[in-house]
């Protein structure tokens, strides 16, 4: 077998990185995550296709079309599946180049690299207060590099 190095990157693979940037294909992996945390909400109840379709008051046809991707998700059935898991949807705009940490308390603890973090504990008997969004600037290169 003959490797070839290449130090540049070759045009396929320029095409395809250039594609995944595109606002279609944000859509797309949008759409593929929100399914996705779908499906570990049924899975995580026992909830199966028909008895999702079910509990949404929807054919289970519509409920195969929504999980394979390739339908438009709009807010009410997203509110209705997750009314059907027995999960709330939680959505938010954040600038460009920030990302979003969700949390339970009023200490944040953030890490160097920025992620978005979601507490799913379990209710305690004491309701706690709804978690908040906390919207923090990326740190420059330097800091980066320090980390």
């Amino acid at each position: 077998m003959n490797v070839k190095i290449v130090k540049e990157r070759d045009s396929l693979a320029k095409a395809f990185a250039q594609r995944l940037q595109t606002i279609e294909s944000k859509v797309e992996r949008r759409k593929l995550s929100i399914v996705e945390e779908l499906l570990q909400f049924m899975k995580r109840e026992g909830i199966n296709r028909s008895e999702l379709a079910e509990r949404m008051g929807v054919g289970p046809s519509r409920v195969t079309k929504m999980l394979s991707g390739d339908s438009n998700l709009t807010i009410d059935t997203l509110v209705r599946a997750g009314h059907a898991v027995g999960a709330d949807l939680a959505q938010t705009f954040v600038p460009k180049g920030q990302k979003g940490h969700w949390v339970a308390s009023s200490t944040v603890k953030i890490s160097a690299k920025n992620c978005i973090t979601v507490d799913f504990a379990p209710k305690k008997k004491t309701q706690a207060s709804a978690p908040t969004l906390e919207i923090k600037k990326p740190a420059s290169k330097d800091a980066d590099a320090a980390a």
